[in-house]
């Protein structure tokens, strides 16, 4: 006939299940970290972090540095009438969309417009032109391009920055696994997106 087990022994035993079961999982969590951080999985998401930081330090240097300036004729941009935006005038030039307020758009010369272009990407970032204000007084406005890298800075750049830092504070912790998944499922998708948009 079997023993019956006192309190004492059946929480004994329960206690070493439980640690079992604990060692278990580290032991699982360590070999997952290990086959994570190793071979080809691990390089080929320093790759993708080598990727993300050269597109954080390109697009940076493009919205820092202005690139090449070119005078525009009055064929050559166009007001934008199917955008609707209140206080402010919606204009295309070569595809881009500027958006400069009222304020700064009454009384322009049609003659006067520039687009002056980022140094890397050659795309279009700034759009200036001449505004007459009173008489004789005329002041030059300059309007940056919307729904782009150069209006989204640092906020897209801080982005970028953390596949980077997820190779370099790399740590068996939960932190460490979400931030490598949303790097390969969400930052770079989105970053080559927003690439593929600005240079549209």
């Amino acid at each position: 006939m079997a023993r019956e087990f006192t309190r004492e022994e059946k929480l004994i035993i329960a206690a070493e299940k439980v640690r079992r079961k604990e060692e278990e999982e580290k032991r699982k969590e360590k070999e997952y970290y290990e086959r994570i951080t190793n071979g080809t999985p691990w390089l080929l998401f320093k790759l993708v972090a080598g990727f993300c930081t050269l597109m954080m330090i390109l697009t940076t240097i493009d919205v820092l540095v202005d690139g090449e300036t070119k005078k525009l004729t009055e064929n050559e941009w166009k007001i934008d009438r199917q955008l609707y935006a209140i206080g402010y005038q919606s204009v295309k030039v070569e595809g881009y969309l500027f958006v400069p307020p009222l304020r700064n758009w009454l009384g322009h010369i049609d003659d006067s417009f520039e687009i002056t272009y980022s140094p890397i990407f050659r795309t279009g970032k700034w759009l200036s032109y001449d505004q007459e204000v009173g008489e004789s007084h005329v002041i030059r406005q300059e309007t940056i391009r919307v729904r782009s890298i150069f209006t989204w800075f640092p906020y897209l750049q801080i982005v970028m920055l953390i596949p980077l830092l997820t190779v370099i504070f790399k740590a068996q912790k939960p932190m460490f696994n979400f931030a490598r998944v949303a790097s390969l499922i969400l930052i770079l998708p989105g970053i080559i997106l927003v690439t593929v948009l600005t240079l549209l």
